[in-house]
């Protein structure tokens, strides 16, 4: 499964009002099914880092941090994807965005304004009671941070996504010893 909607899956070109409906109105049905395989997704990274039970990564984000800093600081992924890790961004993507439902709020929502550049896209969104329709895209920052050279700070990542949502900037690690 790879992250849906993303920027390699280009929209109909051109993009008219009607293209642009359908689009919206496809994608808002896929919306719950979304939310639901993310979380889903968390709890299957819970089980690879042999957390049990293995939903406590979802009900605790906070708890896997030192083991997915650990990860994130590898140059080579593929070792962790040859033991399941995969695709890597997808689960880091799914792992950030719980973590940050969890620290700041809000959830999955669809950008639905045509005329923006993250169209038709999931994004987190409803943390900000002053700006309802403020969004923040996690996968185009966890894609850029995968990009970055070995010893990548995944603290950094989070904060950079704490600071784009407006929030107190900290990463709390409670991960067990």
């Amino acid at each position: 499964m790879a992250y849906p909607f993303d920027p390699e899956q280009p929209l109909p070109d051109p993009l008219t009002p009607d293209a642009a409906t359908r689009v919206r109105d496809e994608r808002r049905e896929l919306l719950p099914a979304w939310i639901e395989a993310s979380r889903d997704l968390v709890v299957h990274l819970g089980a690879l880092s042999r957390w049990d039970p293995p939903e406590t990564l979802l009900e605790h984000p906070s708890h896997g941090l030192m083991h997915m800093s650990m990860i994130c600081a590898s140059e080579d992924l593929t070792p962790f994807e040859m033991i399941g890790y995969k695709p890597f961004d997808l689960l880091l993507t799914t792992y950030c965005a719980e973590y940050m439902f969890s620290d700041v709020g809000g959830g999955w929502v669809l950008d639905e304004n045509p005329e923006s550049p993250t169209f038709a896209r999931f994004l987190m969104g409803g943390y900000d009671e002053d700006h309802p329709d403020a969004t923040v895209d996690v996968h185009a920052a966890v894609i850029a941070f995968l990009d970055e050279p070995e010893g990548r700070d995944l603290a950094k990542l989070l904060e950079s996504l704490q600071e784009a949502m407006g929030a107190s900037v900290g990463v709390h690690d409670t991960s067990y010893p």
